[in-house]
């Protein structure tokens, strides 16, 4: 790809907002990575999309997982979305981290927003990333901490914003 376009992709995708996920497995232990590629696909069947970077430590082992999940941050989450960024020294990410196993045994991380339990439905080719479709198998919202957002560079949430209900006495 033309390095003009990378730039501009870049710098064009740093002002959309992104939610910040772990997405983690259990293979020979819990394994994890910090991705916010991610969304909804379809809803009959449910089917969510992560994107991981085929350079990445942890490319092979989710191309080939028979089942992951998704842990959806909670804004109080950014030294655990750097941990599994690998933007700290630990040597093993999931040491000192509270979690459990989900209904597929993949690791849910005490403290996050929501979770997405998934079988591996399908696996793309996507340039320099696998494009990973998960089947839903659970979904669960856990608390309703706000969530975590990736925006120009940094972490950020949402604002709380009151809306007033919409009138229910409209007479046409």
């Amino acid at each position: 790809m033309d390095n003009e376009i990378q730039s501009g992709l870049k710098q064009a995708m740093r002002v959309y907002p992104q939610g910040v996920t772990v997405v983690t497995t259990d293979s020979n232990g819990p394994k994890g990575i910090t991705v916010s590629s991610f969304t909804s696909v379809s809803l009959d069947p449910p089917l969510v999309m992560v994107s991981i970077a085929k350079g990445s430590a942890l490319h092979d082992l989710l191309r080939g997982a028979k089942s992951f999940a998704v842990n959806f941050l909670a804004d109080d989450q950014k030294s655990v979305s750097d941990r599994f960024a690998g933007r700290t020294q630990a040597k093993e990410k999931f040491e000192g981290l509270k979690f459990s196993k989900g209904v597929t045994g993949s690791p849910v991380i005490s403290g996050a927003r929501a979770v997405l339990e998934c079988t591996l439905w399908k696996a793309y080719e996507g340039g320099d990333h696998s494009v990973l479709i998960g089947e839903v198998v659970s979904a669960k919202t856990l608390n309703s901490k706000r969530p975590l957002v990736y925006y120009l560079q940094q972490y950020t949430t949402t604002e709380q914003v009151e809306y007033p209900a919409p009138p229910s006495d409209i007479v046409w």
